[in-house]
C-alpha cells in the first residue's frame, strides 16, 4: 500500500528542524528557513487586506476561505482549502485531517467543519445586526464569532492570521477600526483557549473591545510604548495587557503611569485603569486597590507635550569646542539621571496627587506658574489647592522630604537647553514628562534655591500659600516613607 500523501514532507531525519515541515511552494525543508519566509510573504498580503486590496465577500465560509487564500497564496498550494478537503499538493491529493489539537486544546473533528462554520457565522448572518453598533456591541458579537472559529479551526495552518484579518475586515465594513497591534500574543492565546472551551467566555469580547474602542486603543498603545522602552523593559508578547472595564475593581502592584492610564500588575496580568481614577487608589495588601469610575481620556483631552528645544550649535565648532561640549553633555546626562530618579520616585508616590493638581492649575493659567501660585494663596482662584497642599503636609510628613529631593535635583538639572537636549538623548520618555511639567518643577526649583532652609519643601509651601511653616512631625511607625516604600504609588 503506497504511503499516505500528507501536508508535510516525509521525515528523513531526527532533526526537529527537518521534522513535519509543511510542503511549500518555496521548496524549503527546514522550519528555520520556512518560518521567516512564510511570515515575510504573508505579512505583505495581510497589509494588502488592511489597505482594502484583499478579497471581498459576505462574511461567510467562502469569504473566510478567500482571505486564507490571499494571505498564503505565495507559500502553500493548498491556500484557501480547509482541512476536511483534498487539495492537490506536490502533484497528489492530500488526505483530509480529521483530528486536530494544539497542546491541551482539541478542535472540532474535520467531518463537522461545515456544520461548525454555519454555527460560527450565525451571529452575523443578518447584515443589519452590526449597523450603527458601538465598539462594545461589535466586540460582543465579533468575539462570539471568533470563539467559534477558533474551535472549528478549519485550516491546516494559518487559522489565527486568517481569523484576525477576517474580524478586522468585519469591523471595517461596519465602521470600526480593529487594531490588534495592542493585543499581545499571550493575551490572544489565552482568550483563544478560553473561547475554544466556552464559546460564551467574555475574554475575546473584552479583547476586541480594547482593539475597537479608540480611547482604549490609545491608552494601551501609550502604555505598551512605555513598558517596552527603558532598562526595565520586558517582552510585551509574554504579558497579558488589558484595560479595566467600567465598574471593575483592580488590585495589584502599581507599575507605571502615562498621560492616559495607570498600570497595575495583578495575578491575571497588567491592567490599565483611567488616569483620573488613580487619585482614588487605596493602599492594600502591599499594593493598591482602585475601582474604575471614569473612562479613558480622548486624545484631545490628553496633556499636550511641548517639544524639547535643540541646543544652539556654535558657528565655529573645532576640537576645543567639541571637548567643552562633550564635558557639558556628560555632566548634563548625569544631572538628568539624578533628576529622573528623584522625579520618578516623587511622581509615582501619593504626593503626586497634589502635584498633578498643581500642574492642572498651571495649565488653567495658560502655563503661567507664577499666576497659578499666586492663586493658591488665601482667597485666590486656586485657594482650595493651597489648602489641599497644607492638608497633605499635615497628614503625609514624607511629602516635604520627597519634595525637597526633587527640588534639589531639578535645581541641579537646571533650565539649560543643552542639558534638556542631552537628557532627552539618554532618557527619551522622561524628558517629555519633565518638559511638559517644566512650569511646575522649574518654578519649584527656583523657589527652593531662593529660600535658605534645610526644609525646602515646607519653605516652598509657606511661599505658595502665604501661611506660616508647619511644625515638623515624625512618620507614624506603620507608614513607611515614600522613598523607602516597596510599592510605588499610582501617581
Amino acid at each position: 500500500m503506497p504511503p499516505v500523501h500528507g501536508y508535510t514532507y516525509p521525515n528523513v531525519s531526527d532533526d526537529p528542524d527537518q521534522t513535519d515541515v509543511l510542503r511549500n511552494r518555496l521548496g524549503l525543508r527546514r522550519h528555520s528557513e520556512l518560518h521567516p519566509e512564510e511570515y515575510r510573504r504573508t505579512s505583505h498580503r495581510i497589509l494588502e487586506i488592511r489597505l482594502g486590496l484583499g478579497p471581498t465577500g459576505h462574511f461567510d465560509a467562502d469569504h473566510l476561505k478567500a482571505i486564507h487564500r490571499h494571505i498564503f497564496q505565495d507559500v502553500y498550494e493548498w491556500a484557501g482549502h480547509m482541512r476536511h478537503e483534498r487539495p492537490v499538493v506536490d502533484g497528489a491529493r492530500v488526505e483530509p485531517i480529521g483530528s486536530m489539537r494544539k497542546g491541551a486544546t482539541t478542535f472540532l473533528p474535520g467531518s463537522h467543519i461545515d456544520r461548525g462554520l454555519t454555527e460560527a457565522f450565525k451571529p452575523i448572518r443578518d447584515p443589519d445586526v452590526l449597523k450603527a453598533s458601538t465598539p462594545e456591541q461589535f466586540a460582543a458579537i465579533a468575539g462570539k464569532v471568533l470563539n467559534e472559529l477558533n474551535y472549528v479551526h478549519p485550516f491546516r495552518e494559518g487559522n489565527g492570521r486568517t481569523q484576525e484579518a477576517f474580524v478586522a475586515e468585519l469591523g471595517r465594513h461596519y465602521g470600526h477600526n480593529v487594531d490588534l497591534s495592542v493585543i499581545t500574543r499571550s493575551r490572544m492565546v489565552s482568550a483563544s483557549i478560553a473561547g475554544t472551551q466556552d464559546p460564551d467566555h467574555p475574554a475575546m469580547a473584552a479583547l476586541l473591545t480594547d482593539a475597537s474602542s479608540p480611547a482604549r486603543t490609545r491608552a494601551l498603545k501609550e502604555l505598551m510604548q512605555d513598558m517596552g522602552s527603558g532598562p526595565a523593559a520586558r517582552p510585551l508578547d509574554d504579558l497579558v495587557i488589558r484595560t479595566a472595564a467600567p465598574g471593575e475593581t483592580v488590585s495589584g502592584i502599581f507599575k507605571t503611569r502615562t498621560s492616559l492610564s495607570g498600570a497595575f500588575e495583578t495575578p491575571d496580568g497588567i491592567v490599565a485603569v483611567p488616569v483620573a481614577d488613580l487619585r482614588n487608589a487605596v493602599r492594600k495588601d502591599g499594593g493598591y486597590t482602585v475601582t474604575v469610575q471614569s473612562d479613558f481620556l480622548t486624545a484631545s483631552a490628553a496633556p499636550v507635550l511641548r517639544p524639547v528645544p535643540r541646543p544652539v550649535i556654535p558657528a565655529v565648532f573645532g576640537p576645543a569646542e567639541e571637548k567643552r561640549e562633550s564635558a557639558l553633555l556628560a555632566r548634563a546626562k548625569e544631572d538628568g539621571r539624578k533628576a529622573a530618579a528623584s522625579f520618578h520616585a516623587f511622581w509615582s508616590a501619593p504626593p503626586s496627587l497634589v502635584c498633578r493638581d498643581i500642574e492642572t492649575a498651571i495649565r488653567q493659567e495658560g502655563g503661567d506658574a507664577a499666576q497659578a501660585f499666586n492663586g493658591m494663596k488665601a482667597g485666590g482662584r486656586h485657594a482650595a489647592l493651597g489648602e489641599a497642599i497644607k492638608q497633605e503636609l499635615r497628614h503625609n510628613p514624607a511629602f516635604a522630604r520627597e519634595l525637597g529631593k526633587i527640588q534639589k535635583d531639578m535645581a541641579a538639572y537646571g533650565d539649560s537647553r543643552e542639558k534638556a537636549f542631552a537628557f532627552g538623548a539618554a532618557h527619551g520618555r522622561e524628558t517629555e514628562i519633565l518638559t511638559d511639567l517644566a512650569g511646575t518643577d522649574r518654578e519649584i526649583a527656583r523657589h527652593a534655591s531662593r529660600t535658605p532652609t534645610s526644609e525646602p519643601g515646607r519653605a516652598l509651601i509657606q511661599t505658595l500659600t502665604g501661611q506660616p511653616a508647619l511644625t515638623a512631625t515624625t512618620d507614624p511607625a506603620d507608614r513607611p516613607s515614600l522613598s523607602s516604600a516597596q510599592t510605588p504609588g499610582p501617581g
